[in-house]
Parts: structure tokens; C-alpha cells; sequence
């Protein structure tokens, strides 16, 4: 199995707009360089938290490019007013063995899981969804099937709508040939609406990936997003935070960080 050099010259950009339902915000990573993860994050004022979710986040791929250098993210609002979508792309120089993989648009029952999967060999560096239909909304968006190194090698998510039958679900990954000095963790939030936590890199890591996954009756993600001590953040890390007419539920938070 070849190992390719660590991630180079990662670098995180965002863009927040103020946007109508379902309206997407798109965020370029710069010249020369490929998306390995992102994440996106839904704010409206006087807006309940079950009221309030994001419906999509997710490398844009077209096949003929054989990669992504773009990060789109979209929301929607119960209450009816323009919400503000907030979207992350976290850009590196592109790794050895890179490319997006997206699964064909599924209509599946509501928050049944959805998987895109790299080429045996490759490993998952981020990934996310587009969920589609009437009141839609995204609630599960994370890595699995880890190996015994710890690196996951697919993307699942999972969606609802208002009519509790069917969602359209498109999921989408990055991969590369496994990248040295990369580490995943997570760990569950639980309490009432909304919940959501703060899953930090340790040792001044670099965080570089993440992902959520809301488990309870109706939820939805509100955030799903890098955190960064240059912005305020006690360290880098990966922020989830999820909402429901329902209570108790949890977030499962999932973080990737390397070196600097």
C-alpha cells in the first residue's frame, strides 16, 4: 500500500452569506490547490434550533475534473426569514492519489445512511452530503469504516424532510493513498435541544477534517464545522451542533488533526 508524504501547506477558507432556503453558498479553496474536507454552519435570528438546519455540505465534484476545489453548503429555515450559511473549505496542495468519489442521487427512507466509499487501498480525508426534497435537512455526515491504523475509508449520510417517507441523499468523499501524521478521534454530546460540543486537536495539532452525526427522533445538523484558535477557539478542533422537537438526543463529533 503506498504512504504518501504528509498534508502540505493546508490553509482554511470561509465565506458567509445571508441566503433565502435551499440557496447554496460556495467557498474556492485557491490556485493550486484541492479540497480535503470542509464543513458549514446555519444562524437566524429568533429561529429555533429544531426550526433551523443545514441540507447540504459537500465538495462540488464534476467527473471530468477528477477533483474539487470548491465547498458548497446550503440551509433552511422553518420560521420562513433568510438564514446566514456560513462555509468552510479546508485546502491543501493535492495529495498523493487523490480523488472525490459521489454516489449517484438515492431516495432512501428518512435517516437511512447513505455511503460513499474509496478505492481499496485509499483512505477517506473528508467528505459530506446533499440531501434533497420538501423541508429537507442533513443529520448525519461522518467518517467510518476505520482500519487498524485508525483512518477511515468511506463518508455515510443520512437525511429527513417533512414528510417522513422517503429523502433524496447524494454523498461525496475525498481520498488519497494513506497520509502520515494524521490522526482521528470523536466523542458524544448529549442533553437537551440543541446540542453540540467542541472535539479539540491535542498538542497544538493543525485540524485538517471532521464530521457529525445526530442520533434521536428529528434531528437536524445545525453546524458542522472546523474551529480554529486563530479565531478565538481554545485550539483547533471540529464544532457539531444538532437540534429537535424531541429530547434527549446526541451528537457524535469526529475530528482529524496534524502536525503544523
Amino acid at each position: 500500500m503506498p504512504t504518501a508524504p504528509r498534508l502540505a501547506d493546508v490553509e482554511i477558507v470561509q465565506t458567509t452569506e445571508t441566503v433565502g432556503d435551499y440557496e447554496e453558498v460556495r467557498v474556492f479553496c485557491p490556485d493550486g490547490k484541492v479540497v480535503i474536507s470542509g464543513g458549514a454552519e446555519a444562524k437566524a435570528d429568533g429561529s429555533h434550533n429544531e426550526s433551523l438546519a443545514v441540507v447540504s455540505s459537500y465538495p462540488e465534484y464534476f467527473p471530468w475534473q477528477q477533483e474539487s476545489r470548491l465547498w458548497v453548503a446550503s440551509a433552511r429555515n422553518f420560521y420562513g426569514q433568510p438564514s446566514t450559511v456560513t462555509a468552510w473549505a479546508v485546502c491543501a496542495t493535492r495529495p498523493s492519489g487523490y480523488e472525490v468519489v459521489q454516489t449517484p442521487l438515492s431516495e432512501v427512507p428518512v435517516d437511512q445512511p447513505v455511503t460513499a466509499s474509496c478505492p481499496a487501498g485509499k483512505v477517506a480525508l473528508g467528505g459530506g452530503g446533499a440531501i434533497q426534497g420538501d423541508r429537507s435537512a442533513l443529520n448525519k455526515s461522518y467518517p467510518a469504516a476505520f482500519d487498524s491504523s485508525g483512518q477511515p475509508a468511506q463518508w455515510v449520510v443520512s437525511g429527513r424532510k417533512g414528510a417522513n417517507t422517503t429523502v433524496g441523499v447524494v454523498a461525496t468523499v475525498t481520498c488519497a493513498d494513506p497520509i502520515p501524521d494524521t490522526t482521528w478521534s470523536t466523542g458524544k454530546a448529549t442533553s437537551n435541544s440543541p446540542v453540540g460540543g467542541f472535539l479539540a486537536c491535542k498538542d497544538g495539532r493543525q485540524v485538517v477534517s471532521g464530521g457529525t452525526s445526530a442520533k434521536g427522533q428529528e434531528t437536524v445538523l445545525t453546524a458542522s464545522r472546523p474551529g480554529l484558535q486563530s479565531e478565538g477557539a481554545v485550539s483547533d478542533g471540529w464544532w457539531g451542533q444538532a437540534g429537535s422537537f424531541y429530547e434527549p438526543f446526541e451528537a457524535q463529533v469526529y475530528v482529524m488533526c496534524t502536525s503544523r
